[in-house]
């Protein structure tokens, strides 16, 4: 497995936590469930992202809500990678 992969899976798996911490079902999460499956709001996403952007930076709020989970661990991954650099 690739270190962008390894990195996307960790990722992946970061939202997740977050996602349940928050309170969202994530029990039929898949890389492809969007935060729009997940009935997020807004409020929901800045949330999250307050959440997650000590590990990996911040999203930008515009169009996330059909953004999938995976491509949102794809992006972040690769904002920590910038970061890192």
């Amino acid at each position: 497995m690739s270190t962008t992969n390894r990195m996307e899976n960790a990722m992946y798996d970061t939202l997740l936590r977050t996602l349940d911490d928050l309170g969202f079902d994530i029990e039929q999460a898949t890389p492809q469930t969007t935060f729009r499956d997940l009935e997020m709001d807004s409020l929901s996403l800045a949330e999250l992202m307050v959440n997650v952007s000590d590990e990996a930076g911040v999203l930008n709020t515009v169009d996330v809500l059909d953004m999938t989970l995976g491509q949102a661990a794809e992006r972040l991954s690769h904002a920590a990678v910038q970061q890192a650099v």
